[in-house]
């Protein structure tokens, strides 16, 4: 329910003045105050509902905070079937964040994500801009480009070759690796939506990467970002729906699935550059068969990661590349991971779940700045 993410990321609560509820949902607490005030021999427990309901009729859209947890079993044996029936419409009518509210969610993601200590591992650059995918020349050094060390004291020794005697380093002998612009990037973010998420307390960090991802988009709109979950299977997801998430006991880890949805971006965009950022948490353990349904096996079946395997590298022979952001250290995990960074264009590193958000962003801007404050 929508409640819980109120305060869900900690710190000062960005919906402190949250947007006033929906229509739809102020419609259905306005019918389900009719059963509460009928009830006969209401409690004090019915009583705090009443009123909560009836302040989130009048659009106070925090009133139902106090409640949410505790009304399921008590509109149940109190009230019966159909007050609990409309408690679940009035859940599905507002379960989820005005835009306005996502967007201040994914401000306060991006804010936290950019104060964060940056992690020890810098990952590489992004094909196009300054941290483009390298060409294998060089170009003079340039302060929006990293330093190149090799070929910078390769130019200083071919000089010293001619006068030994001048040993000093020049600023002309300072090179940077040339890179090939674009200009735009097309990312595809594969979420890992399996129960395991849930039991190992990553989810809400993967909610609050894609949260912030999203905020950092919107500054860069010659990008395109889609989002795809996959447990069993896998499916487009907006930031919105991966809020509501009910993180249920899904088995598989579809990896499979959710590459071919992310070439079908890269279709959909041919002039820009492809990332695919990957955000799991184990093995593949599911696969799409030839007639469409998941198959499903853990441990992971050599059928599942064969076709896995072969899609990842569809995808590079397309021009993709890869990052993988593993957040356990599991030994099958590992296994696939060693399985796959054996590939060019594949990278894969662990984070936990404080680290993620500032090592995927890092990747996504490249050689691009973090926006300020």
């Amino acid at each position: 329910m929508r409640f819980r993410y109120r305060a869900y990321m900690g710190g000062p609560d960005p919906l402190a003045e949250p947007d006033p509820p929906p229509e739809e949902a102020v419609a259905i607490a306005r019918e389900l105050l009719e059963p509460l005030a009928e009830a006969e021999g209401a409690d004090d427990a019915i009583t705090a509902v009443e009123k909560a309901v009836a302040r989130y009729a009048e659009g106070d859209r925090a009133a139902l905070e106090s409640v949410d947890s505790a009304t399921g079993g008590l509109l149940g044996r109190a009230l019966g079937a159909g007050a609990r029936e409309l408690w679940d419409r009035l859940d599905r009518a507002d379960h989820g964040l005005s835009p306005r509210e996502l967007r201040r969610l994914g401000e306060v993601a991006l804010r936290d994500a950019r104060d964060a200590p940056r992690p020890g591992r810098r990952p590489g650059g992004r094909e196009g801009g300054p941290g483009g995918e390298p060409t294998g020349h060089d170009v003079p050094y340039r302060s929006d480009r990293p330093l190149d060390a090799v070929a910078t004291l390769r130019r200083a020794m071919v000089r010293r070759a001619s006068d030994p005697i001048d040993t000093a380093l020049r600023a002309d002998d300072l090179r940077s690796a040339e890179t090939e612009p674009t200009g735009g990037l097309a990312v595809s973010l594969l979420v890992d939506l399996s129960h395991s998420m849930t039991t190992r307390s990553l989810h809400e960090a993967a909610t609050r990467t894609a949260l912030a991802l999203d905020a950092l988009v919107r500054r860069h709109p010659e990008d395109r970002v889609r989002w795809v979950g996959f447990g069993d299977v896998a499916h487009e997801i907006d930031p919105a729906a991966l809020v509501a998430h009910d993180w249920g006991r899904v088995p598989g880890t579809n990896l499979h699935h959710a590459l071919r949805l992310a070439r079908g971006h890269r279709r959909r965009h041919p002039g820009l550059a492809h990332r695919i950022l990957v955000v799991t948490d184990g093995e593949p353990t599911a696969h799409l068969g030839e007639d469409g349904d998941a198959r499903f096996s853990w441990p992971a079946s050599p059928r599942t990661v064969e076709v896995t395997v072969a899609e990842l590298d569809a995808a590079l022979r397309e021009g993709s590349r890869v990052s993988f952001f593993l957040l356990s250290d599991d030994p099958r995990l590992r296994a696939f991971r060693d399985l796959v960074v054996r590939r060019r264009g594949v990278e894969a590193v662990t984070a936990d779940a404080a680290a993620l958000a500032p090592m995927l962003l890092e990747t996504y801007l490249g050689g691009r700045s973090w926006p300020r404050a």
